[in-house]
């Protein structure tokens, strides 16, 4: 980001500090060996027993020195009394001449098309041929990165995570979503949304970025009960109908 590089670690508790965290940039990129960093606390929100909002990643332009960092988690409508699927936005304020003043604020709550991230325990999510040990599906918190570009009149970012596509057979897929900030109001919305499942297997661990056109490349692990944990990739261009993956997937 403009001003400092931001950082997020899981915690036991929402009130459990330093999970948020921010180095100061032009010291580090200075050499400088006392660079400062900050940390605010989550603030209280539904959780799957992780704390660890994404904070975006600027590619291309950087924000004007100012502009509050924006970070995303998501919501699954079992986790709270109440509760609907939904992303929700925080803003990070970074001020390194008064620490004090820097704040981490949820600054939106968006509604999504309904899923499933009601996985095991046990993190035992994904088969795999030759073992009934199973794999990780990395359920309660968006893949790393959020890419975040600056376009004429909006921000955008896109994002993705593991969700259940088939609770009868624990089918685990990846859903992805492209949200747009209005560059005057400052208000974020879903542009698009999907779940790409385009077969039986098992996609999970997914990893979005958008190019200089609005492109969208999208790549994942892929395992099964015939076919090794592997990587594949879609993608779509920008002009395609919202919502869809496009590219086939090759096979790798």
């Amino acid at each position: 980001w403009s001003d400092g590089y931001y950082c997020t670690a899981n915690g036991s508790t929402n009130n459990d500090m330093g999970k948020m965290a921010v180095f100061n940039r032009t010291q580090m990129l200075a050499g400088n060996p006392s660079a400062s960093m900050m940390t605010v606390t989550y603030p209280t929100a539904p959780n799957f027993g992780f704390f660890c909002p994404l904070p975006a990643d600027a590619d291309g332009q950087l924000p004007p020195n100012g502009t509050p960092c924006p970070l995303f988690s998501y919501e699954d409508d079992t986790w709270a009394t109440g509760g609907i699927d939904q992303l929700h936005i925080y803003n990070f304020v970074a001020d390194w001449v008064t620490p004090a003043n820097t704040t981490l604020t949820n600054t939106a709550s968006l509604p999504t098309t309904p899923f499933n991230v009601n996985f095991t325990q046990s993190w035992t999510d994904v088969s795999q041929p030759g073992s009934t040990q199973k794999l990780d599906a990395i359920a309660g918190v968006l893949m790393y990165r959020a890419p975040y570009r600056i376009w004429t009149g909006y921000n955008s970012v896109v994002l993705c995570h593991s969700v259940i596509v088939n609770a009868g057979t624990g089918q685990v897929s990846t859903r992805w979503y492209e949200l747009r900030q209005d560059e005057v109001t400052g208000v974020w919305s879903i542009y698009q949304e999907g779940t790409y499942s385009p077969d039986t297997e098992n996609r999970w661990m997914g990893s979005i970025a958008m190019d200089d056109n609005g492109s969208i490349g999208f790549s994942y692990c892929v395992s099964g009960s015939t076919t090794s944990p592997s990587l594949r990739y879609t993608g779509r261009n920008a002009g395609d109908p919202l919502g869809q993956m496009t590219f086939t997937e090759p096979l790798q």
